[in-house]
């Protein structure tokens, strides 16, 4: 039968539990501290890595727009169907931007008013291409091209620019906003990791020139106190 007791007092000696009790308390709380850093961290990157989208998202709406109007003006030309493949392709994927846009910035309300007047903008960009491709078809290009000159004098597509770029600029300061708070947060786990370190090594010096005084060592017992 195991002596638990005996065990407990050749192992667990003063010098044993000073040793390893403090020591053990620091590494503890700098694991906790180290532990919230990271979190922070984590958090911040995700929020940088969410704005880099949110900015890739705004050129490929634009994109999408000068699709859409390359393939409506190319069969307006042309006449033939097949140049309308852009325009096709450009109003699916449109749909999916758009929507991405609005869940991205939701989490902020000057963005997401800004995001909404683009909206409004891009609706009446793509009737105006639409509506021109309808005109085309029933009364000839002759019709359609007068219409889109009309539009054209609307300036539409340059107002829809000069919204996707305030959204734009106001994304790139976050993004710098928050890069900072990334390069703190790393800057934050390097103290914490030196902190730890000098604390456990300070304790352990410590508790040894305190064992020291008071005559403490491996295999030996504490000095009796008159």
């Amino acid at each position: 039968m195991v002596d638990w007791r005996g065990l407990c007092r050749t192992y667990l000696t003063e010098a044993v539990l000073l040793r390893s009790i403090p020591v053990g308390v620091v590494i503890a709380a700098g694991v906790v501290a180290t532990s919230w850093t990271h979190i922070l961290l984590s958090d911040h990157q995700d929020l940088v890595v969410h704005t880099y989208v949110a900015i890739d998202t705004t050129k490929d709406v634009l994109i999408g727009l000068d699709d859409a109007e390359t393939g409506q003006r190319g069969y307006l030309i042309s006449g033939e169907r097949r140049y309308l493949e852009p325009y096709d392709k450009a109003l699916e994927r449109l749909s999916t931007l758009r929507a991405g846009l609005l869940s991205h910035l939701s989490d902020n309300e000057d963005q997401l008013a800004r995001v909404r007047m683009l909206n409004g903008l891009i609706d009446e960009k793509l009737a105006e291409l639409k509506d021109s491709i309808a005109l085309h078809d029933s009364a000839g290009s002759e019709a359609a091209r007068q219409r889109e000159i009309a539009n054209m004098e609307k300036a539409t597509m340059d107002q829809i620019r000069g919204v996707i770029g305030t959204i734009t600029e106001a994304e790139k300061a976050l993004l710098e906003a928050r890069q900072d708070e990334v390069d703190r947060d790393e800057t934050r786990i390097r103290i914490v990791a030196i902190l730890v370190g000098l604390a456990s090594f300070l304790t352990r010096a410590a508790i040894e020139l305190y064992l020291a005084r008071r005559g403490i060592g491996q295999g030996q017992k504490a000095t009796p106190r008159r």
